[in-house]
């Protein structure tokens, strides 16, 4: 298989994948090397195993197959990345530091993590916010919590017209000002990698997936999701065949699936979640007067951005997951199977 992106990395990333594939697979480079040309040239892994092994000194079935898929991903990743950083670059916002970050990245969720804050986007709240001068409140507000946010909010209050080529302004009382100040810090902790990768790894590693059956669906036709209509379990002990079910569930409009952390958790105040958010930032309730709102913004963030953002991401991974399962589950040798039987 010839990865699509072997013409268009450059080859300073092509060095660099296959002594990082002969690492993980504690083989030699020139065996990956080797192994490398052969998919390149459109060799298969079954004709390389039985037919090439004096070529790649005797990789067997499961070493080249790992290869395979390390190989594209690699190939891919090390092409997001110089996409990612001719994009900063082109903006004029790419430091040293920054790119000595990006070119570290080990995964393309790392990176896309990375590349969140520079990621041109449609205008967003926190983007009418920040035009509406609500910048400073924000910063204030996060940076000294003994101000009082009705009283700062209340020095920020403007309504302006639209006019040719400028938007309308509409931050007419306090509760607008301090929502918008709100929606700013929302963006910048849902945008900080960091933040990201930990709570991603929490809720993969202790998020409890839950199904339920949808109002009026509850019919003899779709008997065969009845299983499903009040069901959880934990996300990466949930087998193939039962995931696949329940994103079918979902497909047709029967079952609504959720991403959390069980129901015990989520009794808890404040969410896990909430305090990973508040601790990560430097935000603590010490009963100064904008910290019950720096509190709520964290509430905020973690409710209505980043819980949906990587539920999403990681129901994705558990059904990509599943899939491939399913696909290594209908391709696997039969009784009597032999590599012989395969030709290139």
């Amino acid at each position: 298989m010839v990865s699509p992106t072997t013409q268009t990395i450059s080859d300073a990333a092509q060095l660099k994948i296959i002594p990082l594939i002969a690492k993980e697979l504690g083989v030699g480079p020139h065996q990956v090397a080797a192994a490398v040309a052969l998919l390149d040239e459109g060799s298969t892994v079954p004709f390389i195993s039985r037919y090439r092994k004096e070529v790649t000194g005797n990789l067997d079935d499961t070493h080249l197959r790992t290869l395979e898929e390390r190989l594209l991903y690699l190939r891919e990743l090390e092409l997001r990345r110089a996409a990612i950083l001719a994009s900063i670059e082109e903006q004029g916002k790419l430091t040293d530091a920054l790119r000595g970050t990006i070119e570290a990245a080990a995964t393309k969720q790392t990176l896309e993590d990375l590349y969140l804050p520079y990621k041109p986007k449609r205008r967003t709240r926190a983007q009418i916010a920040r035009e509406a001068g609500l910048e400073p409140l924000a910063d204030g507000l996060f940076v000294d919590p003994t101000l009082d946010p009705e009283l700062e909010a209340a020095k920020y209050l403007n309504v302006k017209p639209a006019s040719e080529g400028v938007e309308a302004i509409n931050v007419p009382d306090a509760k607008s000002a301090l929502e918008g100040a709100r929606d700013i810090l929302v963006e910048r902790f849902a945008e900080t990698a960091e933040l990201l990768a930990t709570l991603r790894t929490r809720l993969w590693d202790q998020g409890v997936v839950t199904s339920t059956v949808m109002k009026g669906k509850e019919t003899a036709e779709e008997e065969k999701f009845r299983d499903y209509y009040a069901y959880s379990e934990t996300i990466r002990t949930i087998p193939s065949h039962r995931a696949l079910a329940l994103f079918r569930g979902r497909t047709l409009g029967v079952l609504k699936i959720d991403l959390g952390l069980g129901e015990a958790l989520d009794a808890v105040v404040p969410h896990p979640c909430i305090a990973t958010i508040a601790a990560h930032v430097g935000i603590e309730d010490r009963d100064r007067r904008a910290d019950t709102w720096l509190m709520g913004v964290c509430d905020w963030a973690w409710r209505v951005k980043m819980h949906l953002q990587l539920s999403v991401e990681l129901l994705v991974k558990l059904r990509e997951a599943a899939e491939a399962e399913a696909i290594r589950d209908r391709w696997r040798p039969w009784p009597g199977w032999s590599c012989s039987m395969v030709s290139n």
